[in-house]
């Protein structure tokens, strides 16, 4: 048994992080225009991917995020790699406002479209921006803003653990469902998209698969040590 356990251990070290790097799926609605109208995150340190779409150049969506002084801050938005936008022009991809503690507003346009695979839910995105920095106690105030109808993700936080409180939020089981409703809905492509392909890209990886082969080892492995123990 001993044996199983180090091999278990080591076939485990091996898979790829990204293949259990997952986000907790917050789905915002067509309500939540504002930061006031959408979900409080207590947590800004926990992993969330918040899900939505806007409908037109004027629409906006909104959520809050509660830090304590000095926690990590990561925040990035991503669209999905399908039409119409992946096909987007720069200038009318999706950008962030994000107003601190203090009341300081900040804008974050896509500086970058990297593509990469999510392996938990089986989807491709674009990664259109990525912020790092340190938090202020407080509550922080994002607003999500675009000059063309589309699709959106926003990530917040890094530690990956799933069923966290969210506040002001009814919708709140709808879950890997919910992403897969929203990652399907497309819209009409129109003049505002380009054919441009992204500047940038990480290979997507088949960490589904790598984990159902290693799975098949350890169990083999397991038999074969327990048929020696016998013996």
């Amino acid at each position: 048994m001993r044996k199983v356990g180090i091999v278990l251990v080591v076939l485990f070290a091996l898979i790829p992080a990204s293949a259990a790097r997952a986000h907790d799926p917050i789905i915002l609605t067509s309500e939540q225009t504002t930061p006031a109208r959408g979900p409080l995150l207590v947590d800004g340190t926990i992993s969330f991917a918040l899900y939505g779409s806007l409908e037109d150049s004027a629409d906006t969506r909104g959520f809050r995020v509660q830090f304590q002084q000095d926690d990590p801050l990561y925040i990035s938005i991503l669209i999905p790699n399908l039409a119409p936008e992946n096909r987007l022009k720069s200038h009318l991809l999706p950008t962030l406002e994000v107003r601190d503690p203090t009341g300081t507003i900040s804008t974050l346009e896509p500086t970058e479209r990297v593509t990469f695979a999510e392996p938990y839910t089986g989807t491709n995105y674009v990664r259109l921006l990525q912020f790092e920095g340190v938090a202020s106690s407080g509550i922080y105030e994002v607003t999500i803003k675009g000059k063309a109808a589309g699709r959106f993700t926003v990530s917040i936080g890094q530690i990956e653990q799933f069923g966290t409180a969210v506040e002001d939020i009814d919708n709140r089981d709808l879950g890997v469902a919910g992403v897969m409703a929203w990652y399907e809905m497309s819209e009409v492509s129109d003049d505002t998209t380009d054919t441009v392909a992204p500047a940038l890209s990480s290979a997507p990886s088949d960490n589904n698969t790598l984990i159902v082969l290693l799975l098949f080892v350890v169990v083999g492995v397991g038999a074969v040590l327990g048929l020696r123990a016998k013996r």
